[in-house]
């Protein structure tokens, strides 16, 4: 648990500086653009994504199991065998995606969106798929190596950083959506540069001719496959909204909800911190028939999951309509959107998206996949409906219901499956505190007023957190969680 909460750590400060280079990348360019061309841009985005997804097949979650089974059992043929695998399809099978996005990209544009000025972003973002892909995989496989230090530096800092540069620096010299788009392409390709360095630094064997490599391609596929379309099912689950406003409605509407989605997504900034580390630390424990503490590990991490994530759900409701308006005066709009998709996000802590993990890495992939195959069908459908009727807060119902719905079905697969469930009581502790925090934010606005909304927004959310942490900790945390908190905090003062 020591080591895990170490890598957890080092994954967290990765996630809040990396969240926050792309949070104010998008709220630098929605004020450069303005709602209509940050559209545009959102499209073209999540067009990339999905493209980016399918070169990928998957692997960037074999190589995780895979490089910590190989690498724990010191077998260097067979680890270097996954490597090149893991480095190599997703830039093959980019490029030719790709060139087709490429020269599709008016087709694309005009005939699906009836958006001609989205041509240019596709033809560029094109150019990223290959990289993007190739350099994901390899972050992925250096987590295997038990370690989230490069992962974070790349993936999380210089890649962010590196975009909203160029493309903030792009944007002001006049160049607007192509200059924000070859900015996501130079990143990118930085990236991947500094992705290969780390591997050779991990793995100086890939790249000697005494250890031959042994290539395990079906075993490697078999299980990364149906983990793909499981992501690919995901990935259309929450990109689905964007894609139908695109087809029904206006870029300006489409980047408005972006904003509002993109804000409810900090709400994964734990989650995302914890899974890092969790994935590979639960593929060591199950392929060492570590059970119980695998589910201990799980119960915990659960917990926490919740617990730290609470706070974020509390200021984004109570401070709705003021973080919004970051973006601009005409994306305030969207304050309901963003409560709406803040609580379908929600559902994701506790043991939502880490049960994912739990299946994925005890061989039952295809109890995942099943799930999310009806689930990405209903949301599809409920966007079909509720788009036409209600525009971006429909889009934004769909979309809420069913990020829920699956996480749900997750956490009782879990159960069922492998006998072990991460609610009790003690959440009911957790949920008292969010409720006293949110009613103290709510009074702190109310003396405030809207005056001066970011000094407000400022007061109110750190108010509200200090509530809840003190709160949180005399009153919902147990004597163990106090005790592990305890030797982690004289551990960093040994070290500083």
């Amino acid at each position: 648990m020591s080591k895990f909460i170490k890598g957890a750590g080092i994954s967290f400060i990765g996630q809040v500086l990396s969240t926050g280079l792309k949070y104010l990348t998008q709220a630098s360019l929605a004020w450069i653009f303005g709602a209509e061309s940050f559209g545009f841009y959102t499209l073209g985005l999540v067009i990339y994504q999905f493209c980016d997804l399918i070169a990928r097949m998957g692997l960037e979650l074999g190589a995780v199991r895979y490089v910590s089974i190989h690498q724990s059992s010191a077998n260097l043929s067979k680890l270097k065998g996954v490597l090149i695998s893991i480095l190599c399809i997703p830039f093959i099978l980019g490029c030719f995606l790709g060139i087709t996005l490429f020269f599709y990209a008016n087709t694309v544009a005009i005939d699906i969106f009836h958006k001609p000025e989205l041509t240019i972003v596709l033809r560029l973002f094109s150019l990223a798929i290959p990289v993007g892909a190739s350099m994901t995989t390899g972050l992925f496989a250096t987590t295997g190596f038990q370690t989230t230090l490069y992962r974070v530096l790349v993936f999380d800092l210089i890649v962010p950083l590196t975009n909203l540069l160029l493309a903030v620096c792009l944007g002001l010299m006049g160049f607007k959506l192509f200059g924000a788009s070859i900015a996501w392409v130079l990143a990118l390709s930085l990236g991947l540069i500094l992705t290969l360095f780390y591997i050779w630094r991990l793995a100086p064997s890939i790249i000697s001719t005494k250890v031959k490599p042994i290539f395990q391609l079906k075993e490697l596929i078999s299980f990364s496959l149906p983990l793909s379309l499981g992501t690919f099912l995901w990935l259309l689950l929450i990109w689905t909204d964007i894609l139908m406003l695109g087809f029904y409605n206006t870029a300006s509407e489409v980047g408005i909800y972006r904003a509002a989605s993109q804000t409810a997504f900090l709400m994964i900034l734990f989650d995302r911190s914890l899974v890092t580390i969790f994935a590979p630390t639960i593929a060591s424990l199950f392929n060492q028939g570590s059970l119980e503490e695998a589910k201990q590990l799980f119960k915990t991490s659960s917990r926490w999951n919740f617990a730290l994530t609470l706070p974020l759900f509390i200021v984004l409701i109570v401070s709705s309509q003021n973080i919004l308006r970051v973006f601009g005066t005409d994306f305030q709009a969207g304050w309901i959107v963003l409560i709406i998709l803040a609580a379908g996000q929600l559902t994701r802590a506790g043991g939502g998206s880490l049960s994912m993990h739990m299946l994925a890495m005890s061989g039952h992939q295809y109890l995942k996949l099943y799930g999310d195959i009806i689930l990405a069908i209903t949301n599809i459908i409920l966007n079909v409906v509720l788009i036409p009727l209600w525009g971006p807060l429909g889009a934004a119902i769909a979309t809420a219901a069913s990020i829920a719905g699956i996480n749900i079905v997750r956490v009782l697969q879990v159960k069922y499956v492998l006998q072990v469930y991460p609610y009790s009581f003690r959440y009911l502790k957790v949920l008292l505190c969010g409720v006293i925090s949110a009613l103290s934010g709510y009074f702190v606005q109310y003396l405030l007023k809207d005056n001066f909304y970011i000094i407000s927004m400022l007061i109110s959310t750190s108010i509200m957190i200090i509530v809840y942490f003190l709160i949180f900790f005399y009153f919902a945390m147990d004597e163990d969680d106090k005790i592990l908190i305890s030797q982690q905090a004289n551990k960093l003062k040994q070290i500083l």
